[in-house]
Order: structure tokens, then sequence, then C-alpha cells
């Protein structure tokens, strides 16, 4: 009698949690990001407060929670709080953040290194005594890293290390900013090798314009998520939205049908690890509509 073979069992398939990038006005008020967010079905919100003269309201933000299903998976803070009415607005800060660690979802604060702060007083230590009274530990700190102040050559390897090892010896995590005017001349890959697996959080520009075209000249970014597929990495990419020609400066860019598109070329690039039988990439807006 002929044993019948069993297949293995197939290995699952890990992929990354996508969120929408979002960011607060200068004045504090999130807008419409959680509605655009929850409409253009991403699991939560990425939120950047660093240029903002004042946190959100818990008012405005309890009523923005009871509408919807989006949370606030991070927030990038600045390292300090300076400027007219520093007391006020810190208390705001506090009172937004252990809000959105208690009824937000909140995962991780990111900060940059203290060595970056000019004026006032480092936020990280009384931020992490706060979010543990708060959130007992189910809150993590990140370090801030943007790729667009990342040295060149052979120190940009070693600075990537460095971080890396303060990131160890803290036990904080890394978070990479990949937004803004990135240089030419990041290594990616190694990069991304340096900081794994600390790095928990990528933050990267839309891939798909407004207009539904692919943005080229972008392309440390999906030389980044290419990695991470090979890698398997499993934390957090943050998709920040594409500006229209026409939105007026300081005006919010929320998420559209582009950061859709956005996501399902990420997922693209991990579904290409499993099988190699998928479309090649998409080289033209052309043949690129014709996918979506």
């Amino acid at each position: 009698m002929s044993l019948s073979s069993t297949p293995p069992p197939e290995v699952p398939i890990r992929r990354p949690t996508i969120v929408a990038g979002a960011g607060t006005s200068w004045y504090g008020s999130l807008g419409k990001a959680l509605a655009h967010a929850e409409a253009h079905q991403f699991f939560a919100v990425d939120l950047d407060q660093r240029r903002s003269l004042l946190s959100p309201s818990v008012a405005s933000v309890a009523t923005l929670a009871t509408t919807g299903v989006v949370r606030l998976r991070s927030i990038w803070i600045p390292g300090s709080i300076t400027g007219p009415f520093v007391e006020q607005r810190t208390a705001g800060f506090w009172q937004f953040l252990e809000y959105a660690a208690k009824h937000m979802g909140l995962r991780t604060v990111v900060l940059p290194r203290s060595s970056e702060i000019g004026r006032g007083t480092f936020l990280g230590a009384e931020l992490r005594n706060r979010m543990q009274a708060t959130a007992h530990g189910t809150v993590r700190l990140a370090i801030g890293v943007k790729g667009s102040t990342v040295y060149r050559g052979h120190d940009q390897l070693a600075q990537l290390q460095t971080l890396r090892h303060t990131a160890e010896e803290w036990d904080l995590d890394i978070a990479l900013d990949l937004a803004g005017n990135v240089p030419h001349y990041l290594e990616a890959e190694a990069a991304v090798l340096r900081l794994l697996p600390r790095m928990t959080l990528v933050r990267i520009p839309s891939w798909v314009s407004p207009g539904g075209e692919l943005n080229t000249d972008d392309p440390i970014s999906r030389r980044v998520v290419s990695i991470l597929a090979d890698q398997g990495y499993a934390g957090t990419i943050s998709i920040i939205p594409a500006r229209s020609p026409l939105q007026f400066p300081g005006t919010h860019a929320y998420p559209t049908m582009s950061d859709e598109w956005t996501r399902q070329l990420i997922l693209d690039q991990y579904d290409r690890q499993v099988s190699d039988d998928r479309p090649t990439p998409y080289i033209s807006p052309e043949l690129f509509r014709e996918q979506y």
C-alpha cells in the first residue's frame, strides 16, 4: 500500500502594517485626516507633529475618534517645546499624547536625537516616564532618522551603526524618514541592514502623483522597500500623501486613491518574494492605469 505524500505547510508571508501619513496644521488641527484614511481603508495614521505650534486638543480628537475606526499608530514629535506660552503648550502636548496612548491605539512615539535640539529642554526622559505611567510599556519610543541628514561616504554607515548601538543601549526603536530631499548617495540597502532589526517604522513619500502617474524622481524609497521585502520586514510603513500642484502652501494633504495604489505596489514587492510569476514592475503611467 502506497502512502500519499503530504505537502509541507506553507510558510506565512510576513507583511508590513501600512498606514497613512498625516500632519497637523500649525495650530494643531487634524482636519479630515482620520476620515480620509478610513475612506481609503488604511488601518491607522502616522502623525507628524514636528512643525506644529500647538498639539491637537483632546476634545477635538475625542470627537473624531467617535466617528471612525482609524487609530493613531505613531506620532513624530519635536525634541523640545520653546517659544511663547511654553507652559500651556507643553501641558496640551502631554494631554494629547496621554489620550492617544489610552484611547487611540498609539504604539510608537518618534523623537529626534538629543544632539539635534538647539534650544529648550529635551523631552526624552519625561516622555519615557509619562508613557510608562500611562501605557505601561505598550508605547515604544523611537529615534527618528532623517534620510536627508545622513552623512556621505564611509561616514554614513558608521553613523547608522552608532545610531543602532544607541538604540540597543537605551532599548529604543528606530524610525527612518525618507520624506523630503533625500540625497541620491544614501546607500539604501546598507542603511536598512545597519538599522534592522531596531527599525520598526519607515516613512516614505507616495509613489503615485495625484494625477495617477508614477513618481520616477524617488528611487531611494523604492530601493528601501525592496530590501525590506527581501528581509521579511513586518514593521510599519507610512505613506505620505502627494501634494497636488494646485494646493496652497500650508494646506492639508489627505490620503487619496494614489496612496491606495502605492500601498498595493508595496505589497506587490512582498508578494514577489514568494512567487516569481508576478507582473513585471510598472514602467509607464499607461501600464499602471491598466493594472489599477
